[in-house]
């Protein structure tokens, strides 16, 4: 699952696993996560991370 945060929604800093760069405070971005995770859809949820736009367009390689 990719859902988009808006700017205005930007409100801590977190660190992109696509460049391992910061996400800082109102910046838009990316939060993704697995929907089938193997423990169950929490699960999913709590390993969810936060990328670039351009970090997750550019990935080489499908994130998991």
């Amino acid at each position: 699952m990719v859902r988009p945060v808006t700017a205005g929604n930007a409100q801590k800093a977190y660190t992109c696993p696509g460049c391992n760069h910061p996400i800082q405070p109102g910046v838009p971005h990316l939060v993704v996560w697995q929907e089938d995770a193997m423990f169950g859809a929490e699960a999913g949820m709590r390993d969810r991370r936060h990328w670039h736009e351009n970090c997750w367009r550019g990935r080489s390689y499908r994130y998991r």
